[in-house]
């Protein structure tokens, strides 16, 4: 099963680690920030992941700005 590899997010006091808990027998891939923010990442085994974690860290930390072309 594929993993998103984490390579230090941090920005200020925030810094994401991924984990990868079983809930009812299905691995999950859970972002979790120092400040205690959690939030699941959806499609981790591929791109769609990787994405997925992009906007929502950028969120967190107040960057987000949309999808550009």
């Amino acid at each position: 099963m594929g993993r998103i590899i984490l390579t230090g997010l941090s920005y200020g006091k925030h810094k994401f680690r991924l984990v990868y808990p079983v809930v009812d027998g299905k691995t999950i891939c859970m972002a979790i920030c120092i400040c205690a923010y959690e939030v699941e990442i959806l499609y981790f085994e591929n791109y769609g992941g990787v994405k997925d974690l992009q906007m929502k860290w950028e969120k967190h930390i107040g960057t987000w700005k949309g999808w550009t072309k």
